[in-house]
């Protein structure tokens, strides 16, 4: 019988639509200005953090290390529909109902609703766990159509906090509860701010973010032999991994904090997107991130020094690993160079567009 018990560092299961952080103001009912609502919601790339010893297991559900985000053209489609009834159906294509179930009911008690709604999510391409913000992104999709079907009541800063609080992973074989994991915020960024590169301080507060020009490409490998985990057994590594990113973000969070503030958002005003990836490159191979991040895969170390040049040699202005990996990415303006050394790695290979727009409707019928 899982229990819903929070115990620091040992954070147990809790129910699909649990909410532990709600929102300062309240947020009365509000009614439905549209009958469906069809959007396209993009992914982020977490290129690093700004205090990664904020990142530990905290009870509170609020984390405070802050990102780097870029977002990116690895869609999904969502289709929020209304029902005759109050039920929450999802449709029987749409993969990882567990949490669009978790994402349905945060917006139910965030919004107070009573309408049933259909909800159909084209994520074919869902890539888990890899570093892609797979979870968050599907959960945000998922609100954030919502939220647009209601016309926007909660405020996007708002939502990214509220999802981010709230935030939970499926366990394999589990309909009806989910593991805490960490979230900061960045998928939900990602789709709600309009810009290619988001910084998020704080408790998931977007502070500074830039448009990144289209000349630009995205270029992921992902090595072919990792295994697909469950979040528990992730969970489990990456408690184990902990002391090693708090101990890296107490040596060198005070030269992270102003590299962020000194030299990243000036160069942010000024779309110098080399300096940008000269901050995130010191910070994930010369500050130990990446050895801190190798619980997920093994050979990530030597993999990302065998990459290196790629930066040293001007072929991208950002490298770096996503998350806690192991997707390595290169934002550049010469992807099939890049493209050529992933796949000399036997890595396997996506090319994306920086995505400046946020989310974009497709689809809009009015409610009459």
């Amino acid at each position: 019988m899982l229990k819903n018990k929070l115990i620091k560092r040992n954070l147990s299961p809790f129910k699909v639509g649990s909410v532990f952080n709600t929102f300062k103001k309240t947020i009365g009912e509000n009614s439905l200005k549209f009958r469906s609502i069809s959007l396209e919601y993009p992914s982020r790339l977490n290129a690093m953090a700004m205090d990664p010893s904020k990142i530990d297991i905290d009870e509170s559900f609020r984390y405070t290390p802050g990102e780097v985000v870029f977002s990116i053209s690895l869609f999904r489609k969502v289709t929020v529909s209304k029902r005759n009834d109050s039920q929450i159906v999802i449709s029987e294509l749409s993969k990882r109902p567990t949490l669009i179930r978790h994402a349905a009911l945060l917006m139910k008690k965030a919004l107070k609703f009573k309408e049933g709604f259909n909800l159909s999510i084209e994520n074919a391409q869902e890539i888990r766990h890899c570093g892609f913000g797979s979870s968050s992104s599907l959960i945000a999709s998922v609100a954030c159509a919502i939220n647009e079907a209601y016309g926007n009541p909660i405020k996007g800063n708002d939502l990214i906090k509220y999802l981010a609080q709230n935030h939970g992973e499926e366990i394999d074989g589990e309909d009806f509860y989910l593991n805490p994991v960490q979230c900061i915020g960045g998928s939900a960024a990602a789709g709600i701010c309009k810009a290619g590169l988001i910084l998020l301080a704080g408790e998931s507060s977007p502070i500074a973010e830039m448009k990144i020009d289209d000349s630009y490409k995205v270029v992921i490998g992902i090595p072919t032999d990792v295994e697909d985990l469950d979040s528990n057994i992730l969970m489990e590594k990456e408690i184990k991994a902990l002391p090693k990113f708090i101990l890296t973000g107490k040596k060198h969070g005070k030269t992270i904090a102003y590299n962020i503030l000194h030299k990243m958002i000036p160069a942010m005003t000024e779309g110098d997107l080399k300096i940008i990836g000269d901050i995130i490159y010191d910070y994930r191979f010369n500050m130990g991130s990446i050895n801190n991040c190798s619980f997920v895969y093994k050979k990530l170390p030597k993999l990302c020094k065998e990459l290196s040049f790629i930066k040293k040699d001007n072929l991208a202005e950002v490298l770096s690993i996503s998350s806690v990996g192991p997707a390595i990415f290169a934002i550049t303006k010469k992807p099939c160079i890049c493209k050529n050394i992933f796949e000399s790695k036997g890595l396997k290979i996506y090319v994306f567009n920086i995505n400046n727009n946020g989310y974009k409707i497709l689809k809009k019928i009015k409610n009459v």
